[in-house]
């Protein structure tokens, strides 16, 4: 009978264990489960919520094309907008962004999170300054255009435009001009970088003229027995001459002619560059402007480009036709009549001239 008492007395004391063992573990799997809850809470806050670790500051950063989300990390966490590196390339690699991070220029600050981060990153929407340069600007109008963004000053970029230190040797002309880089600012849109100075944005252009004088116009203008100093000049006033496309190879055609037997260009947009002026038409003693770029008393062509012509007007040079014509001049919208002589031309400019 005792032995029986002992045994039930056992059991009870083991079923006991065991409750307490499970409620133990229970407690224990609750436990976890919390802790893991606060991790994956921490975890969400981390990656959406703002970040309040760092002192408030806001910029631009310049990521290049070459940067890897590793270096990008290193890069934001030098600068102060994020505190941890790691942290950054571990939420990169997680997401799966971490190869789709574009180039560009960002405006960020250190309360942003790092979803906010990523979604900037990887939009490809540079926030670098948008400068559009329409063909046939010229510096002075190019440093206005510039200036506006409100970074770079006009006085600055006119100083870096009278530099010639960054102009490749084909960009030299041998005469007095008034600003050396005329003729070679390619006209495009550009994106300026934050921290750029007026001597990055001169050197951007004069590379993206480079990079668009190619091996087959360089060709092109040899056979016409021009240097491509001349080819440019000459392209900037068909620039300002012709306001639609069909009319450049024409005017191109006209300038050829009147240079190869020695006559006078007689380019109103020669005087317009001399004098500072924009007008449909000039007088006689507008004509008699004393400037070696007044085409109108001097022969050939001007000390130097004029403006910043575009493809198109260079392209009209290298295909010109071959013509008699001598004389253009435009009607009131524009569109240019040619003539051979210049009784014809009297009579265009009696019939076509506002």
């Amino acid at each position: 009978m005792e032995e029986k008492e002992n045994t039930t007395t056992k059991l009870h004391r083991e079923k006991a264990s065991a409750r307490r063992r499970r409620k133990r573990g229970r407690r224990l799997i609750t436990v976890l489960a919390g802790l893991v809850c606060l991790g994956i809470a921490g975890a969400a806050y981390g990656y959406f919520g703002p970040n309040f670790l760092l002192p408030y500051k806001s910029g631009y950063v310049h990521v290049r094309s070459d940067m890897t989300a590793s270096e990008v990390g290193d890069v934001l966490t030098d600068k102060g907008y994020i505190a941890s590196p790691l942290w950054f390339r571990a939420a990169a690699t997680l997401t799966g962004q971490a190869g789709s991070i574009h180039a560009g220029e960002y405006t960020l600050d250190s309360r942003m999170s790092l979803h906010t981060l990523l979604q900037k990153l990887t939009s490809g929407k540079s926030e670098a300054d948008r400068l559009v340069i329409p063909e046939g600007y010229t510096v002075r109008e190019i440093a206005k255009a510039v200036a506006q963004n409100g970074r770079i000053s006009e006085d600055d970029f006119l100083k870096a435009a009278s530099s010639s230190d960054q102009l490749l040797p084909y960009m030299k002309g041998n005469r007095q001009v008034t600003y050396p880089t005329e003729g070679f600012l390619f006209p495009d849109t550009y994106f300026i970088p934050y921290d750029a100075t007026a001597d990055d944005v001169v050197a951007m252009m004069l590379k993206n003229f480079d990079a668009h004088l190619t091996a087959e116009m360089k060709a092109g203008i040899a056979k016409q027995n021009l240097s491509v100093y001349q080819f440019v000049t000459l392209a900037s006033l068909i620039e300002k001459e012709a306001k639609f496309q069909e009319d450049r190879p024409l005017i191109a055609s006209v300038f050829e002619n009147r240079l190869k037997i020695h006559m006078k260009l007689q380019s109103d947009a020669s005087i317009s560059y001399a004098m500072g002026t924009h007008k449909a038409a000039y007088s006689i003693s507008e004509t008699e402007y004393n400037s070696p770029y007044n085409t109108y008393l001097y022969e050939g062509l001007p000390p130097g480009p004029i403006g910043n012509p575009g493809l198109d007007c260079m392209e009209a040079i290298l295909h010109a036709p071959q013509t008699n014509y001598l004389y253009f001049v435009a009607d009131k919208d524009g569109h240019n009549y040619f003539a051979a002589t210049y009784d014809e031309h009297m009579k265009n400019v009696q019939e076509h001239m506002p």
